[in-house]
């Protein structure tokens, strides 16, 4: 396979105009894709085209809590965090709401869906006490982007964060990738195969679409394919779905 190439899919489309419309009107939004379609790849693509524009990229695990929420947005802003008590992660939130306020820079976090329902508070509440001091009576503040799975959906809709759900005035479902993207992908990474179009339709279901799942099925049927002279067969990515574990269901 060639080096990785950059692919301009429907879905990192999307994930980039999204993103330009977050940050133009100022406001909460969120994006969801299932894995491997392209989510982070658009936040990427959104990052080199806007180098020389202010923003912020966090990407969560699970292990990200209020405070490294709050610790990166301090770094990112460019001030010292104080000590680690209530009361200073209380100025700490104050201080970067006033910054944001001064200069609304576009915050992007990537797997959102792994926030707790405390980090997604904190969020909340600068956004919200940002828009207090740039007199928007919570029309706009600063561009806050979520990216997720979609179960992120499924998250902000729980009744605790009923007041985080009502403030997103932009939300998007990143689209799997279409046939023609995926005969692109094929004939760009694997130029040296050749495929039967039934192959490709079930390559297509077998993944649902999703980048990261091609990379893996073709990585078994490139070797697959050696013994019936580089070609890609129904019976190939068959015998694939039963070698790998995890597949869509």
């Amino acid at each position: 396979m060639s080096e990785r190439t950059f692919f301009n899919t429907r879905a990192v489309q999307i994930g980039m105009q999204s993103l330009d419309r977050i940050a133009e009107d100022r406001v909460i939004g969120m994006v969801t894709a299932r894995p491997g379609v392209g989510k982070t790849e658009a936040i990427g693509a959104w990052r080199r085209k806007h180098s020389a524009v202010r923003h912020v990229a966090i990407v969560v695990d699970v292990l990200t809590s209020p405070r490294p929420v709050l610790t990166a947005l301090v770094q990112a802003l460019g001030f010292g965090a104080t000590a680690g008590n209530a009361q200073s992660l209380y100025l700490m939130k104050r201080r970067v709401a006033e910054r944001l306020a001064e200069d609304p820079i576009l915050i992007i976090l990537d797997e959102a869906d792994l926030l707790t329902v405390r980090a997604f508070e904190l969020l909340r509440s600068i956004w919200d006490y940002t828009s207090e001091l740039v007199g928007e009576n919570g029309e706009c503040a600063f561009p806050l982007a979520f990216f997720g799975a979609p179960k992120l959906r499924l998250m902000l809709e729980k009744d605790e964060l009923e007041r985080l759900h009502r403030r997103i005035f932009h939300a998007a479902e990143l689209p799997p990738l279409a046939r023609k993207e995926l005969e692109l992908i094929l004939a760009t990474n694997w130029k040296q195969l050749s495929f039967e179009p039934a192959a490709i339709d079930q390559l297509l279901a077998l993944s649902r679409g999703s980048f990261g799942w091609i990379n893996n099925i073709m990585r078994t049927a490139a070797r697959l394919a050696v013994k019936d002279g580089q070609r890609v067969t129904p019976e190939i990515i068959r015998a694939v779905r039963h070698h790998t574990v995890g597949l869509p269901t």
